[in-house]
């Protein structure tokens, strides 16, 4: 009885990660599709997610859990040292500083980036028989239709704007925005470049564009900015609130890499959207 007791002492003090994987809460939103949203049945899912997801999987010892949150709150999660985590910030070491002297980045480190988010200009190819190499000055007397309270298009386009060289109208749906562009009302829009091609699928699949007549093509005609995404980690308490941290950064950026040599990263965004398919969007 006193060996049996050994023998299986021994093996539970030789097996703890299969019993206490250690919990890492990561603070993201639930609103922006396909980067991090919820599918039909209320699952957590999108680019973000799954990629996160898939590389913590292959991390033995850990486990992930989300804390969805308005993006405001999550940055204040991650500030106070409350969050482990906040997924998928851009790179912000130079400007999300404590409020404490001396300031200093409140997340730290990054992880290797994990998508490249794109803004670009999509146009009706109808207005594209001259080139319009130069943005926002080639498309002097275009008319723009925007997502009201998207403020992506920049500083020079607003300046246009206000100089009424460009005309803009403001729309509080996307939806509506596509489908003007569709109609031809309108010459092109200045839009985040996933999250376009994936409500124009969404549309596609519900047949809602179908009853359009008289619907003109539309193209991505230029690149204005590009900005990766990254798992930032809280940078606050670190020591004593996430010991593990370092050895988590290091392991979870092996896979990330393994990810992005293999090409698993592109599968995972193109489960989502295949953007290759639609870059002239037509019903």
């Amino acid at each position: 009885m006193y060996k049996m007791s050994l023998l299986l002492l021994g093996f539970v003090m030789c097996t703890p990660l299969a019993y206490s994987a250690q919990p890492v809460e990561i603070a993201t939103y639930d609103v922006l599709p396909p980067y991090a949203y919820r599918d039909e049945q209320g699952k957590l899912t999108g680019v973000y997610i799954e990629i996160v997801n898939t590389a913590i999987s292959r991390m033995p010892g850990y486990s992930v859990t989300y804390n969805v949150l308005p993006w405001a709150r999550a940055k204040v999660s991650v500030k106070h040292g409350k969050a482990f985590a906040i997924l998928p910030p851009y790179f912000h070491a130079h400007d999300w500083l404590t409020d404490t002297e001396p300031k200093r980045p409140y997340i730290w480190p990054y992880s290797l980036p994990l998508y490249t988010q794109k803004d670009v200009v999509i146009c009706n190819t109808e207005v594209m028989t001259q080139p319009r190499k130069s943005y926002p000055e080639d498309f002097e007397g275009l008319s723009f239709i925007m997502w009201r309270g998207d403020g992506r298009a920049g500083v020079a386009f607003d300046n246009m704007v206000s100089e009424k060289r460009i005309k803009v109208t403001l729309v509080d749906s996307i939806k509506d925005k596509i489908k003007l562009l569709l109609l031809g009302r309108f010459d092109c829009t200045v839009t985040s470049k996933l999250p376009f091609y994936w409500d124009v699928a969404q549309l596609k699949k519900s047949e809602k564009l179908k009853p359009l007549k008289k619907t003109v093509q539309l193209k991505q005609v230029a690149v204005i900015s590009k900005n990766d995404g990254y798992l930032g980690y809280s940078d606050i308490d670190a020591e004593k609130n996430f010991p593990y941290k370092k050895d988590f950064s290091i392991k979870f950026d092996i896979e990330i890499y393994k990810m992005k040599q293999s090409g698993e990263l592109d599968d995972i965004v193109s489960r989502f959207v295949n953007v290759k398919d639609i870059e002239l969007v037509s019903p």
